[in-house]
């Protein structure tokens, strides 16, 4: 691979740039000798970034910065025309209004790379890959599901949290978030503590249900306690008095925004709150990280009973991920608990 040091490339990209732009060959770019970007054809970046598809993200795209190329303004040599993004890293060059070349540092371009290769992994042919979502939407959730307490959860009954956490035991997250060693080691059930409203106020319910730990309280600053993270976590909170009800999805310990976040100064919300939801309407835009969720609460309109907003999309996300609450455990008090005497 052919190598020019960063200097003289902003100096005079032209040449470099005729060199991808004519042979397809990548050009390494280097800072002080140390490989730091590299200039491929704009096509093959394409293809890179068609595989690496939003949803797909578990961790966040490297997005380094340079202060000492700001943009100011286009630069044509000869026949292309180069523009330096906002952070002064990534560079696009034009040539008859045709981007022929793209300029990315090294870190970016291997997250690409290797988030690529997991896209095609799992690629389809477009046939294929409609009738496999299909296949999936229509999957009945599992019994008894999550929609039948969204009523109640809306008026913080019984619990103003809901958590689902994916790949940790019950015990050991009730541990971790404070739980009492003795109320766990002597299976405490969330009826023997009777209906004390006060003393349920800082009593965590926990159980496992179709491959999930779910767990069931009223306080939602617990977020980082677990180290590592849980493999998924959704998180449901209820604040009646402020009508706010929001759903938050980690994958990996990292937010899926329910907005597009890439090339955004500002940062987008790592919340969807449940009132922006209107049945009949796509919630999120189709390449945000919770795209993925519009073909489940469409198919939840279409094929189930329920009609409010809020029973409506828990029932999609009960397709989605496949969550479950014993529901007539939890009405009859029959599920675990242990009262919080630390803050973990």
């Amino acid at each position: 691979m052919e190598s020019v040091e960063l200097s003289e490339f902003v100096a005079d990209f032209a040449p470099a740039v005729r060199r991808v732009a004519e042979t397809g060959e990548r050009v390494r770019v280097t800072d002080g000798g140390e490989p730091a970007r590299v200039l491929l054809a704009a096509g093959e970046l394409a293809e890179l970034e068609h595989f690496a598809q939003p949803d797909r993200h578990v961790h966040r795209r490297p997005r380094p910065t340079d202060e000492r190329w700001r943009p100011h303004g286009p630069t044509e040599q000869g026949p292309y025309t180069r523009f330096v993004h906002s952070d002064g890293v990534r560079m696009t060059f034009l040539r008859d209004r045709a981007v022929v070349a793209e300029l990315r540092s090294v870190a970016e371009l291997e997250w690409v790379e290797a988030t690529a290769d997991g896209g095609r992994a799992t690629a389809m042919p477009p046939e294929q890959a409609a009738a496999f979502e299909e296949f999936l939407a229509r999957q009945p959730p599992f019994p008894d599901g999550i929609a039948w307490i969204a009523g109640d959860w809306r008026e913080q009954r019984p619990f103003r949290v809901l958590e689902f956490l994916k790949g940790v035991a019950a015990e050991d997250v009730a541990l971790a978030y404070g739980a009492d060693p003795g109320d766990i080691a002597d299976g405490l059930l969330l009826r023997d503590l009777g209906d004390g409203t006060e003393e349920l106020m800082d009593v965590l319910a926990f159980g496992e249900t179709g491959g999930w730990t779910w767990l069931g309280h009223h306080h939602d600053d617990y977020a980082g306690v677990l180290d590592p993270p849980p493999a998924e976590r959704i998180t449901l909170v209820a604040t009646a008095a402020k009508a706010i009800y929001s759903f938050h999805y980690l994958r990996g310990g990292e937010h899926q925004n329910p907005f597009p976040v890439e090339d955004v100064l500002v940062p987008r919300p790592e919340m969807y709150e449940l009132i922006w939801y209107t049945p009949g309407e796509m919630p999120f835009v189709p390449d945000a990280p919770l795209g993925f969720l519009n073909r489940h609460l469409r198919r939840a309109e279409e094929v189930t009973h329920w009609t409010d907003p809020f029973e409506l999309f828990f029932a999609g996300l009960e397709r989605a991920f496949g969550l479950a609450l014993p529901r007539q455990h939890v009405t009859e008090g029959r599920v675990r608990c242990a009262r919080l005497v630390s803050r973990g």
